[in-house]
C-alpha cells in the first residue's frame, strides 16, 4: 500500500481518564475494524519529528480491508496535533470523550498517585489548589482546533455518562460514525469497566508498571508496549496488587470547589455542542 492510498478512517483524540481505554477495546472487536492498532501510538503528538510517516504506516500492517484507526489521547492537548492529523488525513473522523471534569479531575488525582507523581498522602484539597492541575476540564479549549480544521460532521463528542444509559444506541451511533457496514453489532463484555482507578497493595509496584509503559511509548516501542500490554501479564501483576477496598470518596468542600469551577466551562461545551441545557446535572 503506498503512502498515498494509505488512509486512517477514524482517530480517538481524548480526553484521558474519560473511558478511551473501553471504547477503544470495545470498537476493535467490530469484525469491519483492524484489531492490531495500539491505542496510544502518539505519533501526531510528541512523535511527529522523532519518526517518519512510513514508521506510522507500519504500524497498520495487515489492515487492507478494514476500517482503520487509532485512540490517543494526548492528541487533544497537543497543540498541533489537529493540524498535522488534517494534513494526512484530511476526512479523517475524529471521536472525542468527555466526562464530568469534576469527576475527571478526582480521577487524574488518583492516575498521579498511581503512577508515583503525587504522593498518596497529599490531600486533595492541596492538589486542586494548582489551576494547571485543573485545565485539563476545559474541554472546549482542547476540541477548539479540531473544530478549526474539520468539519462538524466529522466530529463525534461522546459524554461518558450519557454513554452508559443506552449501550446498544451508543455504539450504533459511533459504528455508523466510523463508516461500518453492520452497525448493530454489540461488543462482548461491553458493561464491563477497563483502566479503573483501584487501590494497590504496593503502591510502587504499581509506579513501575506505569513508567516501564510510558519509558516505551515515548520511545516509540508503541507495537512492543502494546503486545506486552495484551499478553496478559500487567494485568496479573494488577489483579494480584490490587486491593478490595475501595478508593476513598472526594470530600465535599472540594467537590463544591470544582463545580463552581467548571460552571462557565459546562456552558461553553454544551454552545460549542450546540446543545440548549447543561450536560452535567449536579
Amino acid at each position: 500500500m503506498s503512502q498515498q492510498q494509505f488512509k486512517v478512517d477514524f482517530i480517538g483524540v481524548g480526553s484521558g481518564k474519560c473511558g478511551s481505554t473501553w471504547l477503544y477495546e470495545n470498537v476493535i472487536q467490530h469484525p469491519e475494524v483492524f484489531d492490531g492498532n495500539p491505542k496510544e501510538i502518539h505519533y501526531f503528538g510528541d512523535l511527529y519529528e522523532q519518526q517518519d510517516f512510513n514508521w506510522y504506516k507500519d504500524l497498520f500492517a495487515g489492515s487492507e480491508g478494514k476500517i482503520k484507526g487509532e485512540f490517543s489521547i494526548s492528541y487533544m492537548y497537543h497543540p498541533l496535533a489537529a493540524e498535522r492529523i488534517y494534513k494526512h488525513f484530511p476526512d479523517a473522523k475524529i471521536i472525542a470523550m468527555v466526562r464530568d471534569p469534576v469527576e475527571r479531575t478526582y480521577s487524574d488525582y488518583q492516575h498521579f498517585i498511581r503512577k508515583g507523581d503525587v504522593s498518596r498522602d497529599y490531600p486533595f484539597s492541596e492538589y486542586i489548589r494548582d489551576q494547571d492541575k485543573l485545565k485539563f476540564g476545559y474541554y472546549t479549549d482542547y476540541l477548539a482546533p479540531f473544530y478549526q480544521h474539520f468539519p462538524k460532521e466529522n466530529i463525534l463528542v461522546l459524554v461518558l455518562e450519557e454513554m452508559q444509559h443506552d449501550l446498544a444506541a451508543c455504539y450504533k451511533q459511533i459504528f455508523e460514525f466510523i463508516g461500518v457496514k453492520d452497525t448493530s453489532f454489540l461488543p462482548e463484555g461491553v458493561e464491563e469497566k477497563r483502566n479503573q482507578g483501584v487501590n494497590y497493595r504496593f503502591l510502587k509496584l504499581e509506579n513501575v508498571l506505569v513508567r516501564t509503559y510510558r519509558f516505551m511509548v515515548k520511545r516509540g516501542l508503541t507495537g512492543f508496549a502494546e503486545r506486552l500490554k495484551r499478553s496478559g501479564l500487567a494485568q496479573l501483576v494488577r489483579k494480584m496488587n490490587a486491593k478490595s477496598e475501595p478508593l476513598p470518596e472526594m470530600d465535599s468542600a472540594s467537590r463544591q470547589q470544582l463545580v463552581d469551577y467548571f460552571a462557565e466551562e459546562q456552558t461553553r461545551l454544551a454552545q460549542l455542542l450546540g446543545r440548549d441545557t447543561q450536560i452535567w446535572n449536579r
